[in-house]
């Protein structure tokens, strides 16, 4: 990749100035390809003081600003009074102080979120039916999602779609599972090319969907269509839940891939079992075609994950809120009592309690460890908290 730098500084003419500040880029990036350029993409290099009035004009368009500074000809002074002046309009601002030991891996992980922030505000997500009743904290307002992340979320009723019976099965689906009958996959594999008409039409990056009316009717379940639009990288969460598909599209955003949507089934000391019948098919080392568990009717993934370390992500449905829990994966069990995919989530007692008592919703997202420092510092940017252990005073 090649990083497009602005540069400013009091006298963009001054070539002594300019060989400077091409020495301590190229000492920066290294390795690293970085290209100058006149039109701002979203990363300013402060050269000296007196370039405020520059940064002012050039980032007038911009929400997510990286500002490149040192220590020499007042860049560091510079710097700090465009960041207020930025931070006063509404802007996140990040400052990179380029001297000091690892900024390379903190500029790459800043300009990393602000990619993420940026491509969320361009997308489109919708709910396909209701959010089920029983979710009655995992809703979000229209407004504040589109105020917070810039995504359109638009609301589709069943009855305003087609009748998903009337499609033909989807041959792009049938390929997902090819060793499955496919007479037994017949009428889910409609429901997929319904939903994949919706998301087409309607330019979508994101479904929710509340499928239980569908189920009780038909006795035919969008499980296994979820889980091949996640393995596809489009976000698709159960239940309409709204809470959730905003939470994936975050992580998606940030590390690439869709987490697991995931019911909280049972808590102990210091583990939690985490279940629910759809899987991304590309997270799970080996799985199987079963029913669904509360009606025991269509189809649903039962998948095995591997052992590893993986995050558990929630946020909440104001947008202010978020909980992250760090643990291992240790167990993939088979238990009778809980939806067919499933973990065992081990970690300490202190974040099950926090769990238990602060929890923001009973769905959670399942991803691996590694992207856990990216989610924290973009929930840090977008001035959503995290909760944590409350300290009592004594």
């Amino acid at each position: 990749m090649t990083h497009k730098i602005t540069y400013i500084s009091y006298d963009n003419n001054d070539q002594e100035l300019r060989n400077r500040s091409a020495s301590i880029l190229s000492n920066f990036f290294i390795d690293n390809e970085y290209q100058i350029v006149n039109d701002f993409k979203g990363v300013l290099f402060i050269a000296s003081g007196g370039s405020e009035q520059f940064a002012a004009e050039l980032t007038s368009k911009h929400n997510n600003i990286i500002l490149l500074c040192h220590r020499e000809n007042n860049s560091f002074a510079a710097t700090i009074e465009i960041a207020a002046y930025l931070r006063a309009k509404n802007k996140n601002v990040s400052i990179i102080d380029l001297m000091i030991p690892d900024a390379f891996k903190e500029f790459e992980e800043v300009y990393k979120i602000n990619q993420a922030i940026e491509s969320l505000s361009k997308q489109k997500a919708a709910i396909i039916g209701e959010v089920s009743n029983w979710l009655i904290i995992s809703d979000i307002e229209n407004t504040i999602i589109k105020e917070k992340l810039g995504i359109e979320l638009l609301r589709l009723p069943w009855n305003k779609l087609e009748d998903y019976r009337i499609k033909e099965p989807s041959k792009e689906f049938n390929t997902f599972f090819p060793d499955i009958d496919k007479e037994k996959l017949l009428e889910t594999s409609k429901v997929y090319h319904l939903l994949d008409n919706v998301i087409t039409e309607n330019a979508l990056s994101a479904i929710s969907v509340e499928c239980f009316s569908m189920v009780r009717r038909d006795q035919v379940t969008a499980c296994l269509p979820l889980a091949v639009f996640n393995t596809k990288n489009i976000v698709a969460a159960c239940e309409g839940d709204v809470c959730s598909m905003i939470g994936s599209m975050i992580v998606r955003a940030l590390c690439g891939k869709i987490p697991w949507q995931a019911n909280i089934a049972e808590i102990r000391d210091e583990t939690v079992l985490f279940a629910h019948c759809t899987a991304p098919l590309n997270s799970l080392s080996s799985y199987n075609i079963t029913t669904h568990f509360e009606t025991n009717c269509g189809t649903a993934i039962q998948g095995k994950f591997k052992k590893g370390r993986v995050g558990v992500f929630r946020i909440n449905n104001k947008l202010d809120k978020y909980m992250l829990l760090e643990g291992e994966i240790s167990e993939t069990p088979n238990h009778n009592f809980a939806c067919r995919t499933q973990i065992e989530f081990s970690t300490s007692e202190e974040q099950t309690l926090l769990l238990k008592n602060s929890s923001l919703g009973n769905h959670h997202l399942i991803f691996s460890a590694t992207c856990v420092p990216l989610v924290v510092r973009m929930m840090s940017q977008l001035q959503i908290e995290r909760v944590v252990e409350k300290q009592i005073t004594v």
